[in-house]
């Protein structure tokens, strides 16, 4: 069975900066069009599980990504939650003292965690599967997309999707 995906590939560019030579400004996460790439699993080429069908800036800033997930594997892995982070495979283009020319976005992978902050599928065919419920008395409300905590065993994980 096919599977449709959203989520955060990127998240709003900082403020001070960029923090890696990868990490996209916002003009460049404006103008990214992801449509057509592969999207694969822990950014082996070797095994393709889907493709990205658009891309877009969202309403905070940040990169928004929709894919199908066609490889039943994969989607067995997206359901049971194991395959829920997303990172970008961007190729960097540099002078000769190392400064970035140009970033391309060739390729999205689907890992246990992503590297930066923030990208995780939030949809999976159209239903919101990531979220935040507060216990607090005065703010027991739900505010929105949650950022799952970073467990030792989960920063493991996210080493192996850089």
């Amino acid at each position: 069975m096919v599977l449709e995906i959203r989520g955060t590939a990127h998240p709003p560019p900082p403020r001070g900066g960029r923090g890696g030579p990868a990490d996209l400004s916002a003009a460049e996460i404006a103008s990214t069009n992801m449509a057509g790439a592969p999207l694969l699993n822990e950014h082996n080429p070797n095994e393709r599980v889907g493709t990205c069908l658009a891309s877009w800036q969202g309403t905070d800033g940040s990169l928004r990504l929709a894919a199908r997930v066609d490889d039943p594997a994969a989607e067995r892995a997206v359901r049971s939650g194991h395959l829920r982070g997303l990172s970008l495979g961007t190729d960097l283009i540099m002078d000769e003292g190392g400064d970035v020319l140009f970033r391309g976005q060739q390729e999205c992978s689907m890992c246990a965690e992503g590297k930066r902050d923030g990208t995780w599928v939030s949809h999976i065919n159209n239903v919101p599967v990531l979220g935040r419920a507060n216990a607090s008395k005065r703010g027991a409300r739900s505010h929105g997309p949650a950022q799952p905590p970073r467990s030792s065993r989960a920063a493991a994980r996210a080493r192996a999707c850089r």
